[in-house]
């Protein structure tokens, strides 16, 4: 498999355009598209996985509050990135169950994400309202998720300010990125209204009773040494996690738009396994029904025909390292070429 860096692509089309074009199938086999309908079919539950992380999760918050307690707040700091690791896999469940891909029974499904929803701040309702836009317009102007980077003629510094603020203040950022989904995208159907007021109710009333906790048995210095830091790292992971898929990409395509990792090493397998795959970004894109653990065999027939100007990489540190200048002048989406080849006709023109 070769790697290649992205590569802004000399069209000019928009994702609206893209979507009616997001991948080239005719180069699939016959037994290809066989293999890619195998991978689509769900076993298991998310149970075991789920509890694991959720041990690990309290189990970081604990070695946190004992180290600190102990003197040992270099162990405490260390611990507190580990725990925001098992802390982000909630977010990663939500994304999954916002598909229908977290368990193979559906009520499962639906319990899990409304679980890991009201942890995280946003309904699994929005969610998969917002999030139906991104697949759909991926990186467009119609994209909720990724304001502002793909509104051409928003300000630099603007968007270098809600890009800090995402990244440090993601666990509160994030929620209300999707809840502005709700006021800028298409009509809401009634029925997912009185979901969404359900669910929001149901956040408010699990974090009051957290606060209701926390303040009658006199807690908040456990909750702001153990707790609180691994979320705010949580938030941040969240947020770094998609501009490394779609930060500073202006593809005209699916796959162009999307940074895409097929690790090579075991080391590096492991580390997408814990991610529940969703470095595998550019193959959920193309096929978002397929279950986080199938996605690992459906990249290679994905990206199998070696487009250099969809951007694979070997590791995430790589696909990460790709991003971090895009922060520098943020921006997603094909629009932005249009745009800046616009100002450049104007600005001739204005020196006539």
């Amino acid at each position: 498999m070769t790697t290649t860096s992205a590569a802004a692509p000399a069209s000019a089309a928009t994702a609206e355009t893209a979507k009616a074009r997001p991948f080239r199938s005719d180069v699939l086999t016959a037994e290809q598209k066989s293999e890619i309908k195998r991978l689509h079919q769900q076993w298991g539950s998310p149970f075991v996985r789920q509890q694991l992380n959720n041990i690990a999760a309290f189990t970081g918050v604990g070695i946190a509050i004992y180290t600190w307690y102990a003197g040992l707040w270099p162990l405490t700091i260390v611990t507190w990135f580990v725990a925001a690791h098992f802390f982000h896999t909630k977010p990663l469940s939500l994304h999954d169950a916002s598909h229908g891909t977290l368990s193979s029974n559906r009520r499962k499904n639906g319990v899990f994400g409304v679980f890991c929803g009201t942890v995280s701040g946003v309904p699994l309702s929005v969610y998969r309202y917002a999030h139906a836009y991104h697949h759909g317009f991926m990186s467009s102007e119609r994209d909720p998720e990724m304001w502002p980077f793909n509104k051409p003629g928003t300000s630099r510094p603007f968007r270098m300010m809600c890009a800090f603020l995402e990244i440090v203040f993601g666990f509160l950022y994030t929620p209300f990125l999707f809840c502005r989904s709700l006021f800028v995208c298409g009509p809401v159907k009634k029925a997912v209204r009185r979901r969404v007021i359900f669910e929001y109710a149901l956040i408010a009333l699990w974090w009051g009773g957290v606060a209701g906790v926390m303040t009658y048995m006199g807690w908040w210095n456990y909750f702001l040494i153990g707790y609180f830091p691994p979320l705010v790292i949580a938030g941040a992971y969240q947020t770094l996690n998609k501009y490394t898929e779609h930060l500073g990409l202006l593809g005209d395509t699916v796959l162009a738009g999307t940074r895409t990792v097929i690790p090579e090493t075991t080391v590096h397998k492991t580390m997408s396994n814990l991610m529940q795959h969703v470095d595998h970004h550019g193959t959920h894109h193309r096929y978002a029904q397929i279950p986080f653990y199938h996605l690992p065999e459906a990249s290679p027939i994905v990206y199998g025909h070696n487009d250099p100007a969809n951007p694979v990489f070997p590791t995430y540190h790589a696909a990460f390292i790709d991003m971090l200048p895009s922060l520098l002048n943020p921006k997603a989406g094909s629009q932005w070429i249009a745009w800046e080849e616009e100002r450049k006709k104007q600005s001739a023109a204005d020196h006539r």
